[in-house]
């Protein structure tokens, strides 16, 4: 007796399975989907530069109003009027 399938039959064996199948397929590449384009090696890069925890760009202060800095007592430029030759790598402070 050959038996045929009816639609019910291909819906539960074929369908159903499909229908999983696509939803799990979804759900692996959507978030690559949904993040757009990554840097390949050997491509220029064409997004702006992120500078991670740097300064405010609208916070600028106005260079104007920003006060001097006091010379130390040490401090050879003011009182000589002269760059000291030794010190910061030398460690001869």
């Amino acid at each position: 007796m050959i038996t045929l399938l009816s639609g019910h039959t291909l819906l539960v064996f074929v369908g159903i399975p499909a229908l999983v199948v696509v939803v799990v397929a979804l759900l692996v590449f959507a978030s690559s989907i949904a993040s757009g384009p990554r840097y390949r090696p050997g491509l220029s890069w064409w997004a702006p530069p992120v500078w991670i925890g740097g300064p405010d760009v609208n916070a600028k202060p106005d260079p104007a109003k920003l006060p001097e800095l006091p010379g130390g007592p040490n401090s050879a430029i003011a009182s000589t009027g002269v760059a000291r030759t030794t010190g910061g790598a030398s460690a001869s402070w």
